[in-house]
């Protein structure tokens, strides 16, 4: 990969860069607040244990209270942030 922000991996030409925020479908404003990739296992409900796979963790407000550990696969995340 080349030293430019672009994560490969994904259908979409939408680039998704830490510390910017979205607009996510499910939560309204979210702030990405990391982005990494070659994890064993994120979500035993989801079986997500492909080396990789680029993981977006996020934060939204939820009920008037900050949540960040919120997390998407790259793809959930573009997808959720399309309009």
């Amino acid at each position: 990969m080349d030293d430019s922000d672009e994560l490969p991996g994904s259908d979409s030409d939408t680039v998704v860069d830490r510390g910017e925020t979205y607009t996510h479908a499910q939560h309204g404003r979210v702030e990405v607040t990391g982005i990494w990739k070659g994890v064993e296992q994120v979500d035993k409900a989801r079986h997500t244990d492909e080396k990789d796979v680029f993981i977006v963790r996020y934060s939204a407000e939820i009920n008037g209270e900050e949540v960040d550990e919120l997390t998407d696969t790259l793809d959930e995340f573009l997808h959720s942030i399309e309009d």
